[in-house]
């Protein structure tokens, strides 16, 4: 599935939930919460995260069992591309015909949904600081984010093609720096 249908199809799930919060915002923050937690601690608070955003009452969730399951689908795919060998991951952003000021706005709510989430994942690290790269990069990504909001009308599609890899890029080295692969030694002794 390409990642421009996997965006209309994001809006479109979070539309049906009542979750005032974007496509590539959401992803953002998905993507800061799997950089540095387990799966299973990072969908907890995904879901949460999204379930309070769109207020919803705590029975109403019966009848949003399938919008559920498809979230919990889509987390799946998300975490399997932050580990895709080939570095398959792309920031989910709105498909190439749609203005450039809004791909570069969802570029910036990427940026601002990854910040995010990488401080709720991190927030209870005691005292703990980030890794000088990776906190290089976050300080850039808040730079996107700003600049997504009040340069609009300067970045041409190259500028925007360049930002957009060097946050796939930097999502990745977050990813690797604060959970690294481990490689398991198979030698027989």
């Amino acid at each position: 599935m390409s990642r421009n249908t996997q965006f209309d199809d994001l809006s479109a799930l979070l539309g049906r939930l009542a979750v005032p919060v974007g496509a590539s915002e959401t992803h953002g923050l998905l993507c800061g919460l799997l950089s540095a937690q387990p799966s299973s601690t990072a969908k907890k608070l995904w879901l949460a995260e999204l379930l309070d955003a769109a207020e919803l009452e705590p029975g109403s969730l019966a009848s949003r069992v399938e919008e559920i399951k498809t979230l919990d689908a889509w987390f799946s795919k998300v975490h399997e591309s932050l580990n895709d060998s080939d570095f398959g991951f792309n920031p989910l952003l709105p498909e190439d015909h749609v203005a450039i000021t809004e791909r570069l706005r969802a570029l910036g709510d990427f940026c601002a949904g990854f910040c995010y989430g990488l401080g709720l994942a991190t927030a209870g690290r005691a005292n703990s600081k980030l890794p000088a790269d990776t906190a290089e990069i976050i300080k850039d990504f808040n730079e996107i984010d700003s600049t997504a909001t009040t340069s609009l009308n300067e970045i041409d599609e190259e500028t925007l093609s360049e930002l957009s890899e060097y946050v796939r890029v930097g999502v990745l080295l977050i990813t690797e720096e604060l959970q690294p692969v481990a490689v398991h030694d198979n030698q027989v002794h």
